[in-house]
């Protein structure tokens, strides 16, 4: 370690001596191979194809397409060889679909507007856009057959079965004097002993006339057939009870039938809701029963009624 830091300068100019010498080895070597790598620069690539006149090539396009053959094309009704397309009409005869409705009371054109298959026995009752109503019914409500989103509305779907009056659920049991004797039809509640004006506990019904009346039976003896005429306090209706008799309730029963997807039966009473999948958010009250149709409201538009036929089929 001495030695070296006595000789210090010697060892570093001899380390400077020998970096000299390699880099003029390096030098002399580059420069003798200068000349043939330079050479190899200058060599000619491959040489490519010359790119032909442009009249060449529109040549070229034509001959193509004289290589083939023309093919027809027709987008009307009639085909190449057939004028017209003929089908087995209603009454059993070849009809064209110029002369003849083949699915009345569908129009062809209509038919043919949405691309549905004409031809099929069945195509009005097929639903294609799976909304749950059959071509007929979209053609009637003048709505797409092929959009899910464009069909007619769900009521549509409902119609009245027939109606009905339950039996009403108060009896005139009994009479003495000015008393009146009023039980339920079920006998669950206690009888009610009223009289004329009073209110029938439970009900809407007040007490509010009493006539006395009697007919002979087929053995001709008398029996009592006296009448107590109630009153609904809201609707101011009327209804007489014959003593001892079951009497009809003046509250209507609607039956429905509901044909979206699936057949759907139900009933429904007077003034009662209810909902259509899949607007189960909607509520319909029922606010009439006739013998053609039922008259039911959308509780938010109360003022807007809206009939239910009754079904023919």
């Amino acid at each position: 370690m001495n030695w070296f830091r006595e000789n210090y300068e010697r060892v570093a100019l001899s380390a400077a001596v020998l970096f000299l010498l390699l880099c003029a080895f390096f030098i002399w070597r580059s420069a003798a191979t200068f000349d043939a790598n330079f050479a190899a620069l200058q060599a000619p690539g491959p040489a490519k194809a010359a790119a032909p006149p442009a009249k060449a090539l529109e040549l070229e396009a034509a001959a193509t397409k004289l290589r083939q053959p023309p093919q027809w094309t027709f987008s009307g009704r009639s085909g190449l060889f057939v004028p017209e397309k003929h089908f087995i009409g209603p009454d059993g005869l070849p009809a064209t679909l110029q002369t003849t409705e083949v699915h009345p009371p569908v129009p062809n054109d209509w038919l043919e507007q949405f691309a549905l298959p004409i031809a099929d026995a069945n195509v009005l009752s097929q639903d294609p856009d799976e909304d749950g109503f059959p071509n007929l019914e979209e053609w009637q409500a003048r709505t797409t057959p092929t959009d899910k989103n464009s069909h007619p509305p769900f009521l549509a779907k409902l119609k009245m079965k027939s109606f009905s009056r339950e039996p009403f659920r108060l009896v005139f049991a009994s009479w003495t004097g000015d008393a009146f004797g009023i039980n339920t039809s079920d006998l669950r509640e206690p009888t009610q002993f009223l009289k004329v004006g009073d209110a029938i506990r439970g009900t809407k019904f007040t007490i509010v006339e009493f006539a006395e009346k009697y007919e002979p039976n087929q053995y001709g003896t008398d029996v009592d057939v006296s009448e107590l005429t109630l009153e609904n306090q809201e609707t101011r209706e009327r209804l007489k009870l014959v003593k001892e008799k079951i009497m009809i309730s003046p509250e209507s029963v609607a039956n429905f039938v509901y044909t979206w997807r699936e057949r759907r039966e139900f009933s429904v009473k007077k003034d009662q809701e209810f909902s259509l999948p899949p607007e189960q958010r909607i509520r319909y009250k029922l606010i009439d029963v006739q013998p053609d149709k039922a008259v039911i409201v959308n509780t938010q538009k109360p003022q807007e009624r809206i009939d239910i036929p009754l079904l023919t089929s």
